[in-house]
């Protein structure tokens, strides 16, 4: 069936990101930011920050026009019963600020143990640092990153986490394991393969997060980045 692929690829481990590259400077390419909020009857934005009351977060969705064109060819290998729920993608700085700083005070709060350093690591491996450098920014401070999941007849696939967990089972390939869930393992399969088809890369730590355009994309493909910072 024209589906099997999906399934059948295993989530590599990694984020595929070349070893020893260092990423060049953004060479902007000038790509517009489209609002897809309420472009496409297969594409819901939940708004996750605005409702969780995070100052700031934006109400609408708001992407580089190459990354929905990526997205409504993802649809396009999909049967008309999936569709994606958009979690999170363009963040203003001080959006990227608050969730840097939240999950920091919480790693403190749970790991008074850890030095410094070994904090600042942890909270790395999650949430980006917020910078107002132009040509190195964050995913999210570009358009070019896009958190989502699928739906099925409208109801969301069992991911096994939900968004924003950050936990070890919160990275793409936990279900790849023997013995995990094989349900929700198909599930971020399907997710992961049909999104690397459409062109975007997968960062590893967090099976809901895709990127196009931006630094780890381009960590990916060995490249510079597309996007620069957007002041949003």
């Amino acid at each position: 069936m024209e589906m099997d692929r999906f399934f059948a690829r295993p989530i590599p481990e990694g984020s595929g990101a070349a070893e020893g590259f260092v990423v060049p400077e953004a060479v902007e390419c000038g790509e517009a930011l489209v609002d897809i909020t309420d472009c496409h009857p297969r594409i819901f934005y939940e708004a996750s920050y605005a409702k969780a009351g995070i100052a700031g977060a934006p109400v609408r969705c708001l992407v580089r026009s190459g990354v929905y064109e990526r997205l409504l060819a993802a649809l396009e290998m999909l049967p008309e019963e999936y569709a994606f729920l958009i979690y999170d993608t363009l963040r203003p700085l001080e959006v990227q600020r608050a969730l840097y700083e939240e999950y920091r005070a919480r790693l403190r709060a749970e790991h008074p143990e850890l030095s410094e350093e070994e904090l600042e690591e942890r909270t790395d491996e999650f949430v980006a640092r917020p910078t107002r450098d132009v040509l190195r920014p964050s995913s999210h401070q570009t358009g070019g990153a896009v958190d989502l999941t699928l739906l099925k007849d409208g109801v969301e696939l069992d991911m096994g986490t939900g968004f924003d967990e950050f936990a070890p089972v919160a990275h793409a390939a936990h279900f790849e394991a023997p013995g995990m869930d094989q349900a929700v393992r198909d599930n971020r399969r399907l997710l992961h393969n049909v999104m690397r088809e459409a062109g975007f890369t997968h960062y590893e730590g967090e099976w809901w997060h895709f990127d196009f355009g931006d630094r780890q994309w381009a960590a990916c493909n060995r490249c510079a980045p597309r996007y620069a910072l957007i002041e949003a």
